[in-house]
């Protein structure tokens, strides 16, 4: 049986976040790559982070980024946004929750967040890309009711 958290709340991402969101997405990648990750150096570390500084008021200002606070910390976060200039689709970038609170309903809390933002902006399909070796993520977006294609692509038509 699963234990949900009570005390999640999921609200949109600012600028603020940063640290927070950083330090979540370290521990995603440490926890996908293992031991690999900590022999990298700080620029291959930074390839395989989607929390970039540089990137991150970019994704803010996308209006589809979430993040999920469990007593005021963040301990999840999920990156989209529209991809142009397929109107009406949006294309999940990542979905990471903190390895400790994972399969606790973190994850589809922020999507379905991001799933009620899209409806209310009359978007009409979600896409995400999964790593065939997350099993983790394959059982999310199929919870969800994504359609697997091979694994690798996921599509939800909302």
């Amino acid at each position: 049986m699963i234990e949900y958290i009570m005390d999640i709340k999921i609200r949109p991402m600012t600028i603020n976040d940063y640290p927070q969101v950083h330090e979540v997405d370290i521990l995603t990648q440490k926890q996908y790559l293992g031991k690999k990750f900590d022999q990298m150096s700080e620029k291959e570390q930074n390839f395989h982070l989607v929390s970039r500084k540089s990137e991150f008021q970019t994704n803010v200002d996308t209006g589809y980024c979430f993040v999920a606070e469990n007593k005021e910390k963040i301990v999840g976060f999920i990156l989209a946004y529209e991809t142009l200039p397929f109107r009406e689709t949006l294309y999940i970038r990542y979905i990471g929750v903190n390895p400790e609170l994972q399969d606790k309903g973190v994850g589809l809390m922020l999507c379905q967040k991001l799933i009620e933002k899209a409806k209310q902006a009359g978007i009409t399909k979600i896409w995400s890309l999964i790593n065939t070796d997350n099993p983790q993520s394959i059982k999310l977006h199929e919870k969800i009711g994504f359609k697997l294609n091979d694994r690798k692509e996921a599509i939800l038509d909302i």
